[in-house]
């Protein structure tokens, strides 16, 4: 290409760009996209047609601006989406890594209070609450009475209680 020539193809493409930059940069900031990155994609957009002007220039050269503006936009939002989705996946995963924990001292703590209790009061939990019978099957099996059983259950159940919130307060978990 001789000099002329790209220098003919510079100032066109210069006053193309003087001509529309505003515009473009306007029309990517209202849809969204932050002044800084959207002067960046403008630039971009218009190196884009400098490189490509000998055969666009015959055509519709702004409509192919626009195009590269817009695809040069989605790529930015949608790295930003995955940047978010990022921090909001990193996030959770703390959030479920300290419930996972939270969940572990839980059944450790809930594990002591019930080896704390009497041999009946254990035996009445593990049917009830573990093994999930009724109070009338809880009370066939061990051969007790169905008042005995809500007896225990409701004795073990305080007991436990008292034994979990000590233990909470012990480990300066008084706020939850």
């Amino acid at each position: 290409m001789n000099e002329n020539l790209k220098d003919l193809y510079d100032n066109e493409v210069i006053d193309l760009f003087r001509g529309n930059y505003s515009i473009m940069l306007g029309s990517l900031i209202r849809r969204g996209v932050p002044k800084p990155i959207a002067e960046e994609i403008v630039n971009d957009t218009f190196a884009a047609v400098r490189r490509r002007w000998p055969k666009i220039r015959g055509g519709r050269p702004l409509n192919y601006a626009y195009v590269i503006a817009q695809n040069e936009s989605k790529k930015w939002w949608h790295q930003k989406q995955k940047e978010d989705n990022h921090l909001y996946h990193g996030e959770c995963d703390a959030q479920c890594e300290r419930d996972e924990i939270n969940e572990i001292i839980n059944r450790l703590t809930l594990k002591q209070a019930i080896a704390d209790l009497s041999p009946r009061e254990q035996e009445v939990i593990q049917l009830r609450f573990f093994e999930q019978l009724t109070v009338k099957e809880s009370a066939e099996k061990l051969g007790i009475s169905e008042g005995s059983i809500k007896s225990y259950t409701h004795t073990a159940i305080n007991r436990l209680r008292k034994q979990v919130d000590l233990d909470c307060k012990g480990n300066g978990e008084e706020g939850k």
